[in-house]
């Protein structure tokens, strides 16, 4: 009997190992695998959006920074065009230009001008405007949009002809500052305004604040920048003087 009942027992133990899991067991894993799946899906998705977002924000950075740079280099070759004495002038007064500015937008001549066709009739001299305005195209930011005007044709009206495009959309603020070296001591240099028709000059410096919208949250991107024109006095064309 004694045989016999250990040999009733291993079968049993065996048939406990044969029998597999229970249904307890079975909705115990589920539920873990559950949660390791939600676990790694919900790390994931944070990590994609961290990329999605820190991609945005590189963009932006790069769009900012490509303007500041583009507007800094136009205001360094910034020029101005005297008009020569009566006695030296061949066909009537010659054009003299103007330097425009305000404090959110600015009209300006420069050297900058890049000629695409060899054959063009144009220069290196252009009239370029920076100036704000809301655009007629959708767009997903609120602010207003920076236009660039760009004339192949150099007189003293700045503000007016040549062609308009974007620059960057989502401009919640541009401003830009003049500094007057005549007032540096004794009172404020940064001017809101300059008109070269005053005193027939550059400013020593110009100073450029631009703050881009983000469309992932409601913080800006702000830059700040400084150009001071290479000629602050008026140049005289060779080619309206008699040699």
């Amino acid at each position: 009997m004694s045989h016999n009942h250990q040999e009733l027992h291993h079968q049993s133990l065996r048939r406990g190992r044969e029998r597999g899991f229970t249904l307890v067991e079975v909705m115990i894993s589920v539920g873990l695998l559950a949660v390791v799946s939600v676990s790694l899906f919900v790390t994931m998705s944070r990590s994609f959006r961290v990329k999605e977002n820190m991609t945005v924000l590189s963009e932006r950075y790069h769009e900012g920074r490509q303007v500041m740079r583009r507007i800094t280099r136009e205001l360094r070759m910034a020029f101005l065009r005297a008009q020569p004495p009566e006695e030296m002038q061949e066909e009537g007064p010659a054009m003299i230009t103007r330097f425009l500015g305000e404090e959110d937008e600015i009209y300006f001549p420069n050297t900058a001008h890049v000629r695409l066709r060899a054959e063009g009739r144009e220069s290196d001299q252009a009239e370029v405007a920076y100036f704000l305005k809301r655009p007629s195209y959708d767009t997903p930011y609120r602010g207003q949009t920076l236009f660039r005007r760009e004339s192949r044709r150099v007189d003293n009206r700045p503000d007016r002809g040549g062609s308009i495009w974007p620059v960057v959309d989502g401009v919640k603020d541009f401003k830009i500052e003049y500094w007057d070296d005549s007032k540096e001591i004794g009172g404020d240099a940064w001017q809101r305004s300059w008109d070269s028709d005053d005193n027939q000059l550059l400013p020593a410096r110009v100073r450029i604040t631009l703050e881009l919208e983000r469309l992932e949250t409601s913080q800006t991107v702000r830059f700040v920048g400084q150009a001071a024109p290479k000629i602050r006095r008026p140049v005289q064309s060779i080619n309206e003087y008699k040699r």
